[in-house]
């Protein structure tokens, strides 16, 4: 290659770094660039290094030229170059649709880096806890623990917590992105029952919102283990009341929630997994006592999961990531023999 050519080459591959927004293009490096800053800066001021400045990636600016020629000829090359194409590859690289062909607005990139925000600093006080939870002999240390742990899962909801719905939809921004189901998924554990509840009905019950949102990543499955703990301290009346929004009919629609969660590997299994928790559930002695309206609805919702597995195309039904050993028997109680053997086939 010539000369020309090899600074042609360069100059492409440099106009890709450029970014008129580095913030919202390369948040991550950006954080972890101030971070590091503020760092170098503390030790400074405590003599223990020495001021000198540190690398940090620089693109050269390029200025695009207000008038150029449409093709670029390179000699000895097969075929034409468009300039307009190469010469701003990023605008070629924005036009391939991520996920979703809707054009973020302003506003909407400016709420996504205000919930990549609140996740870093979430992150960074989960960490803070996870390194704290060795060392807690003491129970005053227990006690600022656990305030901590408080903290956090308040965090998780918008600032402006005026309404419940407010504060669920700040839960699910935060799911709306891997680090966060990451994050929700490592906090789980570490929470109070009452608080773990309360996130597994909230998940519960915004599930098909959230299989549609995770078809890109694929991340739900890191929060099934976790949830399993908390399911077997769900009542059967929070049972109920978390499985019955997969059964009403959307507003305009005529599919069940349901369906869309049985094609979801998340969905299904965490749904075969709340069955099985009100199978054993029902079939406790204690459970004799609860109110008969809770048992007609339970009978209903099966029947209702039942049917929909059963009129699902097989290909459609997702592999659970789990199989309880007493799904089959709660269907056998509910619903007739050849729609039990009919669902069999279709569990195997």
């Amino acid at each position: 290659m010539t000369r020309k050519e090899k600074d042609w080459v360069i100059k492409v591959q440099m106009v890709q770094l450029q970014s008129e927004n580095p913030h919202l293009d390369d948040y991550y490096y950006q954080e972890y660039y101030q971070k590091l800053e503020k760092k170098q800066t503390d030790e400074e001021l405590l003599g223990r290094r020495s001021k000198f400045e540190s690398l940090k990636l620089v693109t050269p600016y390029i200025q695009k030229a207000e008038a150029y020629e449409s093709v670029v000829r390179i000699e000895g090359s097969l075929g034409q170059v468009a300039v307009s194409t190469c010469f701003s590859p990023r605008r070629a690289i924005d036009a391939v649709p991520h996920g979703s062909q809707d054009q973020e607005t302003g506003a909407a990139s400016s709420q996504r880096l205000q919930v990549l925000a609140r996740i870093e600093k979430m992150f960074l006080q989960l960490l803070e806890i996870e390194g704290q939870k060795d060392g807690l002999p003491q129970p005053c240390s227990s006690e600022q623990w656990n305030n901590q742990i408080e903290k956090l899962f308040q965090a998780l909801r918008t600032p402006e917590q005026n309404t419940l719905e407010e504060a669920a939809d700040g839960f699910l921004q935060v799911l709306s992105v891997r680090k966060g189901k990451a994050l929700v998924a490592r906090l789980l554990p570490l929470l109070p029952q009452d608080r773990a509840v309360s996130l597994l009905l909230a998940i519960t019950h915004h599930l098909p919102l959230l299989v549609r949102r995770d078809v890109a990543d694929q991340a739900l499955q890191m929060l099934f283990k976790p949830l399993g703990k908390c399911i077997s301290h769900l009542t059967f009346h929070e049972l109920l009341q978390g499985l019955q929004g997969l059964m009403l009919f959307p507003p305009g629609s005529s599919e069940r929630p349901v369906t869309l969660v049985l094609q979801n590997q998340f969905g299904i299994s965490l749904l075969y997994a709340l069955l099985s928790h009100g199978e054993q559930l029902v079939s406790l002695e204690s459970s004799l006592e609860e109110p008969s309206s809770d048992h007609r609805a339970w009978t209903d919702m099966v029947v209702l999961i039942a049917w929909e597995i059963a009129q699902m195309p097989t290909a459609s039904l997702a592999e659970p990531l789990a199989f309880p050993s007493n799904l089959l028997p709660l269907f056998c109680h509910h619903v007739d023999k050849p729609l039990v053997q009919h669902l069999e086939a279709r569990m195997e």
